[in-house]
């Protein structure tokens, strides 16, 4: 213990130095307590507003993810529809391209059937207009 020993004068003058320490150190812990509490004070606030800001967040993003899946399902239900529509589309083809690309004849052959058709025709009409004469 260091205090003013020089100005005490007996256990009286001893007293009043170990009183006038134990109120300076009063005063400085209460106000070091007093700063570290206001210190308290705006930390605790600052947190408080900031979790709650998190927790809105986290909120509005926990809303946009169950939007987001949604939209997922609806979008899976449309494309195995859509696969199922192309999928009976290409069976539909399959069964339609024997008709229309394989025929069965050639495309000279078929020429040559209308031309002998048209010649069986010329032939009728010559028969059908020389009918009486």
């Amino acid at each position: 213990y260091k205090g003013s020993q020089d100005a005490s004068k007996g256990i009286l003058g001893m007293l009043e130095v170990v009183l006038e320490d134990f109120t300076r150190t009063i005063t400085t812990v209460s106000a070091e307590e007093d700063q570290a509490e206001q210190y308290f004070q705006k930390f605790k606030t600052e947190n408080e507003a900031d979790t709650q800001s998190k927790e809105d967040s986290k909120k509005e993003k926990e809303g946009l993810l169950a939007e987001a899946e949604d939209t997922l399902v609806t979008l899976q239900g449309a494309l195995k529809e859509a696969s199922e529509a192309h999928a009976d589309a290409q069976k539909e083809l399959e069964k339609l391209h024997p008709m229309c690309i394989q025929g069965e004849e050639t495309y000279e052959e078929r020429v040559a059937k209308r031309e002998q058709e048209i010649e069986a025709l010329k032939e009728a009409h010559d028969i059908l207009e020389n009918w009486q004469g």
